[in-house]
């Protein structure tokens, strides 16, 4: 399970923009970054491991997006760290979820 683990937190996805970006960095399919993170999430915890995300947040200098996820049974919280033209994207935090009795 560690494995899998330490290999989900080692992700980061990095592209050159294919398509011209507008005056705030946005491109026709700005969410290709986001998409081949959570595939890669996917083909580590499994298919049907991704169970929740969030809306992409502005943070001024980057954006961020939580990802909630189940490895083994257990759930797991990951941080995605954007640039904001959206063509970086890594694994910045990732965290067991609390059990909610």
């Amino acid at each position: 399970m560690y494995g899998k683990l330490e290999e989900i937190e080692g992700i980061i996805v990095s592209e050159t923009p294919r398509h011209p970006m507008d005056d705030q960095g946005r491109g026709p399919d700005r969410l290709e970054i986001r998409d081949r993170i959570l595939d890669k999430i996917r083909s580590i915890a499994g298919k049907d491991s991704i169970k929740k995300f969030t809306p992409i947040q502005n943070q001024g200098d980057h954006k961020t997006q939580d990802i909630l996820f189940m490895v083994d049974d257990k759930e797991y919280m990951a941080t995605l760290r954007y640039n904001n033209s959206m063509t970086e994207g890594r694994v910045e935090d990732l965290r067991k979820q609390a059990k909610k009795c």
